[in-house]
């Protein structure tokens, strides 16, 4: 089983100068996945402010990762630039996610799918900004940062609503997987879960 840590080490650490446009897209296709479900899963738990810690060096990674795909070394505070330049800057996001949390229970529920939508977008505007040699305005980058955020949430939320307590099993046996939660965790939430049924 391959872990969130050790694909983005092996996207990272890959050579793609001489790589095909369909085999970046497959190394930024799977770090997007397994960057989105990590954030999905670090909202499991609790507490509402710790959200943007767990999550910002996930989604910073993750602009590392797919800018390497596509020949740019960055450091972390040009990733900071970049992400708040199209409108998903860390701050932004957490106080989204912390309000959310506020909310018992739904509150919660609702974070999972908004950290998953957030992040992928994040990976889907990065890839089209590198990909189109980060030469895109900030309104053009924003725009479609919104327009796949919303269309990502609102995918997800219908797939919770389908199957919900199945959806929702699914994403905390693969943080738990992943190594993101303990396996005292991941107990907790399944019972928590299995519970409000």
């Amino acid at each position: 089983m391959t872990t969130y840590a050790e694909t983005f080490e092996r996207v990272v650490s890959g050579v793609y100068s001489n790589a095909s446009d369909e085999e970046k897209l497959v190394a930024v296709r799977e770090v997007i996945q397994v960057a989105s479900i990590a954030a999905a899963a670090v909202t499991i738990q609790p507490i509402p402010i710790i959200d943007v810690a767990l999550i910002a060096p996930i989604q910073i990674g993750l602009v590392q990762a797919i800018g390497r795909v596509h020949g740019y070394t960055l450091d972390k505070k040009s990733v900071v630039e970049i992400l708040s330049s199209f409108g998903a800057g860390l701050v932004t996001q957490g106080v989204l996610l912390s309000t959310s949390k506020l909310i018992p229970i739904v509150g919660w529920l609702a974070a999972i799918p908004m950290a998953y939508a957030l992040t992928w977008s994040v990976g889907e505007v990065a890839h089209y900004y590198f990909k189109m040699g980060r030469g895109v305005s900030p309104d053009e980058l924003e725009a479609m940062f919104q327009k796949i955020y919303r269309s990502k949430r609102e995918e997800r939320a219908r797939e919770s609503k389908s199957s919900s307590l199945k959806a929702r099993l699914e994403d905390l046996n693969e943080a738990f997987k992943a190594g993101l939660v303990t396996e005292a965790e991941y107990q907790k939430k399944k019972e928590e879960l299995l519970g409000a049924v």
